[in-house]
């Protein structure tokens, strides 16, 4: 039989959905969104009849195995919750939540309730960076030593009373765009357990834009997080960037003991300057696909996905670091809570 799967947020939601389509072990039966234009052209584009404006209605309604929560990132917390409470397997739109606490419940959740949750950033299925990955766990670069990330937008397509212009609700441009890029290459690096983070946010384009927010989001973001390890990163996000309208600019990117690698490229660099592809981009429908094929594989095996909760308190942690230094003005130490006890103490 397959897993029958929901989905609440129709608007990225359907690209995400979009992985699951014509998969012979999964079903998308329903779907909530509360605005009925953006409700109605997802239903049509994913081959879905049951539409509903609210999840909650949806939940009263459908039997389901599964939800895939892609609603704004401030209802994230509450619609996994909604999920649990029905004993339901979760697939998460990243970022996960607007604070590290919101996450840290989400995780500490599922745990309890035997279920799994895995976040979705289809960039950890593009080839360039799985196989990054896979060199660096390999050990065929060496330690990785210091990364880039960066990832620039040109255009900015939502309104002045947009939730994505308000910082407390999840918008400005680290959350908006810069996670999935930070996450590749975190990913890409081993996923190394964080201890310090330095940020700087800036809101020349969004506070104007925005006057009557208390809070606007910023549109440029820059960063760097210190490791365990002795690595370090950079992260820049920025939104209307000066590029030509509907352009970005994306670039992932290493140094290791024993070469480089330019995810962006997918070219690898070893010490003697040899320098040669080691991988080609995959298109977004792939990474989908892939992406669901992974979902659907840890709830047929009960094994927890490569990015599980424990990975989601660990990142989660270093962007609410990098965004908490920002405010502040000063480094901010980061601890990694991977664990129940961690949560709870021990207690």
């Amino acid at each position: 039989m397959p897993t029958r799967i929901a989905l609440v947020g129709a608007n990225y939601g359907a690209t995400l959905a979009s992985g699951f389509a014509d998969l012979e072990n999964a079903k998308l039966v329903a779907i909530a969104d509360p605005d009925p234009k953006t409700l109605a052209q997802a239903a049509e584009s994913l081959g879905v009849d049951k539409t509903f404006e609210s999840l909650d209605e949806l939940l009263q309604t459908v039997e389901l195995d599964a939800l895939i929560v892609a609603s704004p990132t401030y209802l994230h917390e509450r619609h996994v919750g909604a999920a649990f409470d029905l004993g339901l397997h979760v697939l998460c739109a990243s970022p996960v939540g607007v604070r590290g606490s919101e996450v840290s419940h989400i995780v500490t959740s599922a745990g309890l309730v035997g279920k799994i949750f895995m976040w979705a950033n289809p960039l950890r299925f593009d080839p360039r960076v799985s196989i990054a990955q896979g060199l660096v766990e390999a050990g065929q670069v060496g330690e990785p030593t210091n990364g880039k990330a960066s990832i620039l937008v040109a255009d900015w397509e939502f309104p002045a009373d947009s939730w994505r212009l308000e910082r407390d609700l999840g918008g400005g441009a680290l959350l908006e765009v810069g996670t999935q890029t930070l996450d590749a290459l975190w990913f890409a690096m081993g996923a190394p357990d964080p201890i310090e983070a330095l940020g700087s946010r800036y809101d020349t384009f969004s506070a104007p834009f925005a006057s009557d927010l208390e809070h606007p989001a910023e549109d440029t973001f820059c960063g760097v997080v210190r490791f365990k390890n002795g690595a370090s990163l950079q992260i820049e996000a920025q939104l209307k960037a000066a590029l030509p309208a509907g352009e970005s600019q994306q670039v992932i990117g290493f140094t290791a003991t024993r070469g480089s690698i330019d995810v962006s490229a997918g070219q690898r660099r070893d010490q003697d300057g040899t320098s040669y592809d080691y991988a080609k981009s995959s298109c977004s429908s792939s990474q989908l696909r892939a992406l669901a094929v992974s979902f659907l594989q840890a709830i047929e095996t009960g094994e927890e996905p490569a990015a599980n909760g424990k990975q989601a308190l660990a990142f989660h942690k270093m962007i609410d670091a990098l965004l908490t230094s920002s405010r502040e003005k000063e480094a901010v130490s980061i601890k990694v809570e991977r664990t129940l006890d961690d949560l709870f103490g021990g207690l």
